[in-house]
């Protein structure tokens, strides 16, 4: 993330969405829960957004695609969330989803922003196909990272 003339994530002016995830394992189940939040990219401090739309993500796919990067927003001024949790197993590597959020309310506010950082606080519940609910709430901190290409 750039500083930029509107603290906008760096190379980007044209306010669309860019993608997060977070994931991770419980230590009783060993179920891995991946939340990928999608966020307006000025993301100044102290804005406020309502959760617009769910989107669905293929955990275990290679092209991870819809985890991180660009995102195109359902509605420019809200966020898009997916939740998925899924059981691993090896080999081969497989990804069993057992949770998907089909549906999903709440408010994710941006409590700090810094050159290359966020500070995020999450409200969030989610709804799955069979009416099951589950909730993520707390802090959450997302920061870039940048490595130079190299060839050989």
């Amino acid at each position: 993330m750039g500083t930029g003339g509107r603290n906008t994530l760096e190379g980007s002016t044209n306010g669309e969405g860019v993608a997060f995830t977070f994931s991770g394992t419980d230590a009783v189940t060993q179920e891995v829960a991946f939340l990928v939040l999608a966020l307006p990219v000025t993301l100044h401090e102290g804005d406020e957004y309502q959760v617009g739309a769910t989107f669905s993500i293929d955990v275990g796919s290679s092209s991870e695609s819809g985890f991180w990067g660009a995102h195109d927003l359902q509605q420019s001024t809200k966020a898009d969330v997916a939740f998925v949790v899924s059981t691993y197993s090896f080999p081969p590597p497989v990804y069993t989803p057992n949770y998907t959020a089909v549906a999903s309310t709440g408010t994710i506010r941006v409590v700090g922003r810094s050159s290359g950082r966020v500070q995020l606080q999450l409200n969030l519940a989610f709804t799955d196909a069979t009416g099951k609910r589950r909730t993520v709430t707390g802090n959450a901190q997302a920061n870039t990272e940048k490595s130079p290409a190299t060839c050989n």
